[in-house]
Protein backbone atom coordinates (compact mmCIF):
# COMPACT_ATOMS: atom_id res chain seq x y z
CA UNK A 1 0.00 0.00 0.00
CA UNK A 2 2.00 2.92 -1.46
CA UNK A 3 1.22 6.51 -0.31
CA UNK A 4 1.13 9.42 -3.49
CA UNK A 5 4.67 10.18 -5.01
CA UNK A 6 6.70 7.48 -2.55
CA UNK A 7 7.03 4.46 -4.07
CA UNK A 8 8.76 2.88 -0.97
CA UNK A 9 6.15 3.73 1.34
CA UNK A 10 3.94 1.74 3.15
CA UNK A 11 -0.02 3.04 4.11
CA UNK A 12 -0.60 1.64 8.02
CA UNK A 13 -4.44 1.59 8.21
CA UNK A 14 -5.60 2.11 11.96
CA UNK A 15 -4.54 -0.67 14.08
CA UNK A 16 -7.02 -3.33 14.91
CA UNK A 17 -5.44 -5.02 17.72
CA UNK A 18 -7.36 -8.01 17.76
CA UNK A 19 -5.28 -9.21 14.17
CA UNK A 20 -2.22 -9.47 17.21
CA UNK A 21 -3.56 -12.09 19.19
CA UNK A 22 -1.24 -14.83 19.91
CA UNK A 23 1.78 -11.49 20.05
CA UNK A 24 3.34 -11.40 23.45
CA UNK A 25 3.68 -7.90 25.61
CA UNK A 26 5.45 -7.34 28.92
CA UNK A 27 2.38 -6.56 31.73
CA UNK A 28 4.62 -6.48 34.90
CA UNK A 29 8.21 -7.21 36.08
CA UNK A 30 8.41 -10.67 37.60
CA UNK A 31 9.31 -8.68 41.12
CA UNK A 32 6.20 -6.71 41.28
CA UNK A 33 3.72 -9.17 40.07
CA UNK A 34 5.62 -11.61 43.07
CA UNK A 35 5.78 -9.06 45.74
CA UNK A 36 1.91 -8.01 44.97
CA UNK A 37 0.08 -11.20 44.26
CA UNK A 38 -2.53 -9.09 42.20
CA UNK A 39 -1.54 -6.43 39.78
CA UNK A 40 -3.60 -4.36 37.17
CA UNK A 41 -2.66 -4.21 33.65
CA UNK A 42 -3.73 -3.47 30.11
CA UNK A 43 -2.66 -4.31 26.61
CA UNK A 44 -4.17 -5.15 23.03
CA UNK A 45 -7.45 -3.64 24.05
CA UNK A 46 -7.87 -5.28 27.37
CA UNK A 47 -7.73 -4.78 30.84
CA UNK A 48 -6.38 -7.93 32.97
CA UNK A 49 -6.07 -8.61 36.17
CA UNK A 50 -2.71 -10.30 36.95
CA UNK A 51 -1.93 -12.83 39.96
CA UNK A 52 1.07 -14.77 41.03
CA UNK A 53 0.57 -18.23 41.66
CA UNK A 54 2.73 -20.61 42.75
CA UNK A 55 5.64 -19.42 40.51
CA UNK A 56 3.69 -19.00 37.29
CA UNK A 57 1.64 -15.83 36.08
CA UNK A 58 -1.67 -15.71 35.81
CA UNK A 59 -3.83 -13.50 33.42
CA UNK A 60 -7.59 -12.74 33.41
CA UNK A 61 -9.77 -10.31 31.92
CA UNK A 62 -10.24 -7.76 34.58
CA UNK A 63 -14.03 -8.41 34.54
CA UNK A 64 -16.31 -9.89 37.82
CA UNK A 65 -18.64 -12.28 35.40
CA UNK A 66 -21.44 -11.64 38.05
CA UNK A 67 -21.73 -7.76 37.41
CA UNK A 68 -18.53 -6.82 36.25
CA UNK A 69 -16.45 -5.33 38.85
CA UNK A 70 -12.89 -4.91 38.39
CA UNK A 71 -11.40 -7.99 40.00
CA UNK A 72 -8.35 -5.75 40.35
CA UNK A 73 -10.46 -3.81 43.11
CA UNK A 74 -11.06 -7.08 45.15
CA UNK A 75 -7.88 -9.09 46.99
CA UNK A 76 -6.41 -12.13 47.39
CA UNK A 77 -7.90 -14.93 49.95
CA UNK A 78 -6.25 -18.25 50.29
CA UNK A 79 -6.44 -19.32 47.01
CA UNK A 80 -8.62 -17.47 45.77
CA UNK A 81 -9.18 -14.05 44.23
CA UNK A 82 -12.59 -12.34 45.76
CA UNK A 83 -14.56 -9.54 44.02
CA UNK A 84 -14.98 -6.51 46.42
CA UNK A 85 -18.46 -5.72 45.33
CA UNK A 86 -20.17 -8.73 46.42
CA UNK A 87 -17.56 -11.37 47.49
CA UNK A 88 -17.63 -13.87 44.55
CA UNK A 89 -14.78 -15.66 44.78
CA UNK A 90 -12.49 -17.40 41.98
CA UNK A 91 -9.44 -19.91 41.89
CA UNK A 92 -6.51 -18.04 41.25
CA UNK A 93 -4.75 -20.98 39.03
CA UNK A 94 -7.90 -22.04 37.11
CA UNK A 95 -10.84 -18.92 37.31
CA UNK A 96 -13.47 -21.39 38.02
CA UNK A 97 -15.75 -19.95 40.80
CA UNK A 98 -15.07 -21.06 44.37
CA UNK A 99 -18.00 -19.08 45.95
CA UNK A 100 -21.01 -17.00 45.14
CA UNK A 101 -22.61 -16.02 48.82
CA UNK A 102 -25.23 -13.83 47.64
CA UNK A 103 -26.95 -16.82 45.69
CA UNK A 104 -29.27 -19.25 46.86
CA UNK A 105 -28.57 -21.52 43.68
CA UNK A 106 -24.79 -21.38 42.67
CA UNK A 107 -24.12 -21.21 38.84
CA UNK A 108 -20.91 -22.09 37.43
CA UNK A 109 -18.44 -19.66 35.48
CA UNK A 110 -15.02 -19.12 35.16
CA UNK A 111 -13.36 -16.30 34.64
CA UNK A 112 -11.67 -15.37 31.30
CA UNK A 113 -8.32 -16.48 31.23
CA UNK A 114 -5.22 -15.11 28.63
CA UNK A 115 -1.81 -16.41 28.00
CA UNK A 116 0.94 -15.70 30.39
CA UNK A 117 4.26 -16.55 30.79
CA UNK A 118 7.86 -15.25 32.14
CA UNK A 119 10.83 -14.29 30.89
CA UNK A 120 13.93 -13.46 31.96
CA UNK A 121 12.65 -10.52 34.82
CA UNK A 122 9.77 -10.11 32.80
CA UNK A 123 5.89 -11.24 32.97
CA UNK A 124 4.47 -11.57 29.23
CA UNK A 125 0.82 -11.57 27.94
CA UNK A 126 -0.56 -12.63 24.98
CA UNK A 127 -4.47 -12.84 23.42
CA UNK A 128 -6.03 -15.37 21.40
CA UNK A 129 -5.36 -19.16 22.20
CA UNK A 130 -1.41 -19.63 20.95
CA UNK A 131 1.07 -22.33 22.30
CA UNK A 132 3.34 -20.67 24.97
CA UNK A 133 6.37 -21.98 22.58
CA UNK A 134 5.18 -20.37 19.91
CA UNK A 135 4.78 -17.33 21.73
CA UNK A 136 8.45 -17.64 23.22
CA UNK A 137 9.56 -17.63 19.76
CA UNK A 138 8.23 -13.70 19.21
CA UNK A 139 10.82 -12.87 22.25
CA UNK A 140 14.65 -12.55 22.26
CA UNK A 141 16.45 -15.42 23.71
CA UNK A 142 17.43 -13.90 26.54
CA UNK A 143 15.39 -11.24 28.41
CA UNK A 144 17.54 -9.67 30.97
CA UNK A 145 16.76 -10.43 34.36
CA UNK A 146 18.85 -7.95 36.30
CA UNK A 147 17.94 -4.35 34.65
CA UNK A 148 16.98 -0.89 35.25
CA UNK A 149 14.09 -0.10 33.94
CA UNK A 150 11.79 2.87 33.12
CA UNK A 151 8.63 2.98 30.86
CA UNK A 152 6.75 5.76 29.44
CA UNK A 153 3.56 6.70 27.54
CA UNK A 154 3.53 7.17 23.98
CA UNK A 155 0.76 8.42 21.95
CA UNK A 156 1.48 6.52 19.16
CA UNK A 157 1.09 3.08 17.62
CA UNK A 158 3.02 -0.01 19.35
CA UNK A 159 5.70 -0.06 16.10
CA UNK A 160 6.76 3.58 16.39
CA UNK A 161 7.06 3.76 19.64
CA UNK A 162 9.53 0.11 19.10
CA UNK A 163 10.75 2.18 16.33
CA UNK A 164 12.20 5.21 18.09
CA UNK A 165 14.41 2.59 20.36
CA UNK A 166 16.24 1.69 17.47
CA UNK A 167 16.31 4.86 15.11
CA UNK A 168 19.74 5.99 15.23
CA UNK A 169 19.46 8.73 12.98
CA UNK A 170 17.21 10.74 15.37
CA UNK A 171 19.75 10.74 18.28
CA UNK A 172 22.15 13.07 17.37
CA UNK A 173 19.61 15.48 16.75
CA UNK A 174 18.79 15.83 21.03
CA UNK A 175 19.20 19.10 21.86
CA UNK A 176 20.08 17.26 25.61
CA UNK A 177 22.03 14.58 23.98
CA UNK A 178 24.18 15.91 21.01
CA UNK A 179 27.26 16.20 22.50
CA UNK A 180 27.11 13.42 24.20
CA UNK A 181 26.73 11.21 21.34
CA UNK A 182 29.66 12.74 19.77
CA UNK A 183 31.59 11.42 22.63
CA UNK A 184 30.16 8.30 22.91
CA UNK A 185 30.99 7.73 19.26
CA UNK A 186 34.69 8.58 19.47
CA UNK A 187 34.96 6.07 22.73
CA UNK A 188 33.35 3.45 20.26
CA UNK A 189 35.64 4.56 17.39
CA UNK A 190 32.46 3.41 15.29
CA UNK A 191 32.75 5.12 11.20
CA UNK A 192 29.75 6.99 11.77
CA UNK A 193 29.25 10.19 11.61
CA UNK A 194 25.97 11.73 13.63
CA UNK A 195 23.07 13.29 11.68
CA UNK A 196 24.56 11.06 8.37
CA UNK A 197 22.57 8.07 6.77
CA UNK A 198 22.87 4.66 7.84
CA UNK A 199 23.97 1.49 5.34
CA UNK A 200 21.83 -1.81 6.77
CA UNK A 201 22.62 -5.41 5.35
CA UNK A 202 20.09 -8.15 6.27
CA UNK A 203 21.44 -11.26 7.65
CA UNK A 204 18.20 -12.70 9.12
CA UNK A 205 14.49 -12.60 8.41
CA UNK A 206 11.88 -14.91 9.88
CA UNK A 207 8.66 -14.93 10.57
CA UNK A 208 9.76 -14.52 14.36
CA UNK A 209 12.27 -11.98 14.28
CA UNK A 210 14.60 -9.55 11.34
CA UNK A 211 18.10 -8.94 11.54
CA UNK A 212 19.82 -6.05 10.33
CA UNK A 213 24.26 -5.23 10.40
CA UNK A 214 24.51 -1.18 11.22
CA UNK A 215 27.59 -0.93 9.12
CA UNK A 216 29.00 2.48 10.33
CA UNK A 217 28.16 1.89 13.92
CA UNK A 218 29.46 -2.37 13.72
CA UNK A 219 26.26 -3.13 15.21
CA UNK A 220 23.66 -5.61 15.17
CA UNK A 221 20.08 -4.87 15.36
CA UNK A 222 17.11 -7.65 16.11
CA UNK A 223 13.48 -6.18 15.81
CA UNK A 224 10.42 -8.96 17.30
CA UNK A 225 7.24 -7.92 16.63
CA UNK A 226 7.38 -6.07 20.44
CA UNK A 227 10.55 -5.99 21.20
CA UNK A 228 13.82 -5.10 19.62
CA UNK A 229 17.72 -5.15 20.91
CA UNK A 230 21.19 -4.03 19.39
CA UNK A 231 23.58 -7.33 20.03
CA UNK A 232 27.05 -7.75 19.26
CA UNK A 233 28.48 -4.25 19.71
CA UNK A 234 31.09 -5.21 22.32
CA UNK A 235 30.68 -2.43 24.90
CA UNK A 236 29.19 -1.85 28.30
CA UNK A 237 25.46 -1.19 27.24
CA UNK A 238 23.10 -3.64 26.92
CA UNK A 239 19.55 -2.21 26.15
CA UNK A 240 16.25 -4.31 25.09
CA UNK A 241 13.17 -2.71 24.56
CA UNK A 242 9.83 -4.22 24.81
CA UNK A 243 6.22 -1.80 23.69
CA UNK A 244 2.67 -2.66 25.19
CA UNK A 245 -0.31 -1.88 23.09
CA UNK A 246 -2.34 -0.12 25.26
CA UNK A 247 -4.38 0.80 22.26
CA UNK A 248 -4.25 1.40 18.29
CA UNK A 249 -2.46 4.79 18.82
CA UNK A 250 -1.43 4.50 22.36
CA UNK A 251 1.70 2.55 23.44
CA UNK A 252 3.51 1.86 26.83
CA UNK A 253 7.32 1.84 26.03
CA UNK A 254 9.76 -0.32 28.42
CA UNK A 255 13.16 0.54 28.64
CA UNK A 256 15.40 -2.21 29.66
CA UNK A 257 18.95 -1.35 30.64
CA UNK A 258 21.83 -3.37 31.86
CA UNK A 259 26.02 -2.80 32.26
CA UNK A 260 27.45 -5.68 30.72
CA UNK A 261 30.42 -5.44 33.45
CA UNK A 262 31.10 -6.78 36.57
CA UNK A 263 33.10 -3.76 37.69
CA UNK A 264 30.92 -2.31 40.75
CA UNK A 265 32.27 1.08 39.81
CA UNK A 266 31.69 1.12 36.03
CA UNK A 267 27.83 -0.75 36.45
CA UNK A 268 27.17 1.73 39.23
CA UNK A 269 28.27 4.82 36.61
CA UNK A 270 26.32 2.93 33.75
CA UNK A 271 23.07 3.01 35.82
CA UNK A 272 23.36 6.03 36.54
CA UNK A 273 24.09 7.72 33.40
CA UNK A 274 20.67 5.34 32.17
CA UNK A 275 18.97 7.01 35.35
CA UNK A 276 19.54 10.61 33.80
CA UNK A 277 20.57 10.66 30.52
CA UNK A 278 18.01 8.04 28.39
CA UNK A 279 15.02 8.15 30.77
CA UNK A 280 15.56 12.39 30.75
CA UNK A 281 15.26 11.47 26.80
CA UNK A 282 12.26 9.16 26.75
CA UNK A 283 10.16 11.20 28.61
CA UNK A 284 11.10 14.56 27.07
CA UNK A 285 12.03 14.53 22.73
CA UNK A 286 11.81 10.70 22.16
CA UNK A 287 7.72 10.85 23.85
CA UNK A 288 6.87 13.95 22.04
CA UNK A 289 8.66 13.49 18.73
CA UNK A 290 6.75 10.04 18.39
CA UNK A 291 3.58 11.15 19.77
CA UNK A 292 3.43 14.33 17.70
CA UNK A 293 4.43 12.88 14.08
CA UNK A 294 1.65 9.87 14.34
CA UNK A 295 -0.96 11.43 13.35
CA UNK A 296 0.94 12.85 10.26
CA UNK A 297 2.63 9.22 10.11
CA UNK A 298 -0.81 7.93 9.80
CA UNK A 299 -2.32 9.97 7.22
CA UNK A 300 0.31 8.62 5.38
CA UNK A 301 1.63 11.65 2.93
CA UNK A 302 4.46 12.50 4.34
CA UNK A 303 6.16 8.75 4.72
CA UNK A 304 8.70 7.50 2.76
CA UNK A 305 11.43 4.53 3.87
CA UNK A 306 14.63 6.12 3.02
CA UNK A 307 17.96 3.71 3.68
CA UNK A 308 17.95 4.75 6.85
CA UNK A 309 14.95 3.91 7.23
CA UNK A 310 14.80 0.31 6.19
CA UNK A 311 14.41 -1.66 9.30
CA UNK A 312 10.94 0.45 10.10
CA UNK A 313 9.73 -0.71 6.34
CA UNK A 314 10.70 -4.33 7.30
CA UNK A 315 9.51 -3.99 10.23
CA UNK A 316 5.62 -2.96 9.34
CA UNK A 317 5.76 -5.28 5.95
CA UNK A 318 6.76 -8.42 8.20
CA UNK A 319 5.34 -8.00 11.42
CA UNK A 320 2.45 -5.39 11.25
CA UNK A 321 0.90 -5.33 7.01
CA UNK A 322 0.57 -9.33 7.30
CA UNK A 323 -1.28 -9.55 10.63
CA UNK A 324 -4.02 -6.60 9.52
CA UNK A 325 -4.32 -7.75 5.79
CA UNK A 326 -5.72 -11.59 7.29
CA UNK A 327 -7.84 -9.95 9.76
CA UNK A 328 -9.77 -8.01 7.02
CA UNK A 329 -13.50 -9.53 6.71
CA UNK A 330 -13.18 -11.73 3.47
CA UNK A 331 -14.84 -8.88 0.59
CA UNK A 332 -18.09 -11.57 -0.02
CA UNK A 333 -19.57 -11.38 -3.92
CA UNK A 334 -23.40 -11.38 -4.85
Amino acid sequence: MAAPGYPDAVRIPELDLAAFCGVPFPVATVAELRRAGLVAAEGMGKKLALLWNDGRPRAYEDVCPHLGLPLTQGHLDGESLRCRYHGWAFDRATGDVTDQPTLRRPQPCRLREHGALIAGGLVFCWLGDAEEADVRRLLPDDVATDFQLHRVTMEAPFYLALWNAVDYAHFAHHRFYKRAYSLYRRLRRDGHVPGQPFHWQSVEQSDERLRFRLVEAARDLTLHPTAAEFTDDGGINRFQTFVQPLGPRRTVYWEVYSARTANPLLRLAAHAAFRTVIVHLLDTEDRDWTSVSAPNFLAGDNIHFSETDVPLGALLRRFVVPRLAAAEPATVTP
